[in-house]
C-alpha cells in the first residue's frame, strides 16, 4: 500500500545558482585574465565576468526574498529597500547598491559613446566617453564616478565592455559576506556555509571557493 505524504514548499531558486557560478569560475580560470585596457576587456573575459556578476546578484536578490518570506514581510519590499529598513547600521546597503548598479549596467547593456585611438601592435587608448541618454537610475548616478566610469567605493567597472574577472571576484566576495551576515541572523534566511560545489574535480564549499579567489 502506497503511503501519501504532504509537505510545504517555497519556490526559492537562490542556492541553485551556486553550481553554474562555480562552473563559470572554473571555465574562466582556463584562460588568462589580463583585465581591461582603457576601452575594453577581452570579449571572453568580459562575457564570463558579466555572467558571473548577473547570477551572483540574482543569488543575493533571491536570498533577500527568502528572508522577507520567513519574516512575513507584507508586502515584500524591493531588495535594497529591505536592507535599508531592516539592517540600517550593517554597512551593506552602500555595498549592495554598487553590486545592483553593475548588474543593471550589464542586464540593460548601458550604452556609452566613446572615441579611442590605437597604433600598430598597441592597445586601445580612450580619448573620450560619455554615457548614452536614458541609461541609469538614481542609484546609478549616486555610485558612478564619472571620471573613472567606475563605482565610487569598490571601483567596479560600469562601462560594460570593461567589466572583467576582478570585478566578478569582488562582487562574489561581497555577496558571500552579505549572505553569511544573513545566515548569522537566522539560518532559516540563508544557510550558505555548508553548501558544496565541485571545482577542478574537488569538492569544496562555495564559501571556501570564493574565499580562495
Amino acid at each position: 500500500m502506497t503511503r501519501s505524504r504532504t509537505g510545504d514548499y517555497v519556490s526559492i531558486i537562490g542556492m541553485s545558482y551556486l553550481h553554474p557560478i562555480t562552473a563559470l569560475l572554473e571555465q574562466s580560470a582556463s584562460f588568462n585574465s589580463e583585465g581591461p585596457n582603457e576601452v575594453q576587456a577581452a570579449p571572453m573575459e568580459n562575457g564570463y565576468s558579466a555572467a558571473i556578476i548577473i547570477l551572483t546578484v540574482f543569488l543575493i536578490e533571491s536570498s533577500i526574498n527568502r528572508t522577507q518570506y520567513i519574516r512575513n514581510e507584507q508586502p515584500p519590499k524591493k531588495p535594497l529597500d529591505f536592507v535599508h529598513s531592516t539592517y540600517p547600521k550593517s554597512g551593506f546597503l552602500e555595498k549592495l547598491e554598487e553590486l545592483f548598479v553593475v548588474r543593471d549596467a550589464i542586464a540593460h547593456n548601458h550604452v556609452w559613446e566613446a572615441q579611442f585611438s590605437w597604433e600598430d601592435q598597441s592597445q586601445m587608448h580612450l580619448i573620450s566617453a560619455k554615457k548614452g541618454q536614458g541609461y541609469g537610475d538614481k542609484k546609478f548616478k549616486k555610485v558612478l564616478n564619472p571620471q573613472t566610469r567606475k563605482t565610487r567605493q569598490f571601483g567596479l567597472n560600469l562601462f560594460p565592455t570593461s567589466i572583467c574577472r576582478a570585478d566578478a571576484v569582488l562582487v562574489l566576495k561581497t555577496a558571500v559576506e552579505f549572505l553569511l551576515f544573513l545566515e548569522n541572523e537566522d539560518r532559516r534566511y540563508v544557510y550558505i556555509s555548508p553548501q558544496p560545489v565541485k571545482f577542478n574535480g574537488r569538492i569544496t564549499t562555495f564559501v571556501e571557493l570564493v574565499a580562495g579567489l
